[in-house]
């Protein structure tokens, strides 16, 4: 049992004192600073007469370099860059075989990106085409169920201006490479217009909203998603010139089109459609303002 002074002392620290824990917490972590602060000191010491050691090594390095090239003997530059210059081996020639000589090797030849190049633009109806791209097969955004996207691909197409209906106006449509997904892009000649998006209806349904605020109706020329046969997309030419490439065949979404010149007089009738003809907008326009 404690004394009684010390039961007394030790009531008064610990139930009538409530903050003597605390105290004890901060003395121990004073005193843990102190021996912190202590060996800081120290260390910063030791520091500072390792890099007066250090000093001092550089200085006696230097002077025992100096005096070395003092006795190391002059070597003349010129000389030494004349002898020392190195021989171009000459390729050894192949031992000739009962007096044939074996014929050469052929360089290998360097891996070409296949695009199919147009030697001079091709023009059907309002449409040119002057580059038809490359196919991009690895992605099926490069390609539709009735229309290859290759990147690349470059054409015009004449129709109505955005600014003046009755006057007519060079679109030119390209398929612009942008990663996993192609890019569209229409701009008339002037580069006054220019329209970029994620699909060729995008881009199309843009310029169709021009001319119809132009007639001051917001439908009255639907686009009906004719994006890809405002690009040329769609013409029977360019479909049976990006099928013939063997890369359109690991296009698996696609449908080829036919060799059947029935089959193509659909799409040759559609290319009046007043949204991509500037003579089929006019035709509707006339018709319009006869019933009205």
């Amino acid at each position: 049992m404690y004394p009684v002074d010390n039961r007394n002392i030790w009531i008064n620290n610990h139930v009538n004192n409530r903050n003597y824990g605390y105290d004890y917490k901060r003395k121990k972590l004073k005193k843990v600073i102190k021996d912190l602060v202590y060996e800081n000191a120290s260390i910063c010491d030791e520091i500072s007469l390792n890099q007066e050691k250090l000093l001092i090594v550089r200085e006696q390095c230097k002077f025992l370099t100096k005096k070395l090239k003092t006795f190391e003997p002059q070597i003349d530059v010129s000389a030494a860059s004349v002898n020392t210059t190195v021989k171009k081996a000459t390729p050894r020639k192949k031992a000739t075989t009962n007096g044939v000589k074996p014929k050469p090797r052929r360089p290998a030849a360097k891996h070409k990106k296949k695009i199919i190049e147009v030697q001079e633009p091709i023009t059907s109806g309002n449409v040119t085409i002057y580059n038809f791209g490359e196919i991009v097969y690895d992605t099926p955004f490069y390609y539709s169920d009735c229309a290859i996207y290759p990147a690349g691909y470059y054409a015009s197409r004449t129709y109505a201006h955005f600014r003046n209906i009755f006057s007519k106006c060079t679109y030119h449509c390209k398929v612009i490479k942008a990663g996993s997904s192609p890019r569209f892009e229409i701009m008339d000649h002037d580069k006054h217009f220019k329209v970029t998006g994620l699909s060729t209806d995008e881009c199309h349904s843009h310029l169709i909203s021009l001319i119809n605020k132009l007639l001051g109706a917001e439908d009255l020329i639907p686009a009906n998603r004719n994006g890809d046969r405002f690009f040329g997309l769609t013409l029977p030419s360019v479909r049976l010139k990006l099928q013939e490439a063997p890369e359109s065949k690991f296009c698996t979404g696609y449908i080829p089109l036919e060799l059947q010149p029935d089959n193509h007089e659909s799409e040759l009738k559609a290319e009046s459609d007043p949204a991509v003809s500037f003579e089929g907008l006019h035709n509707t326009l006339n018709r319009f303002r006869s019933r009205h």
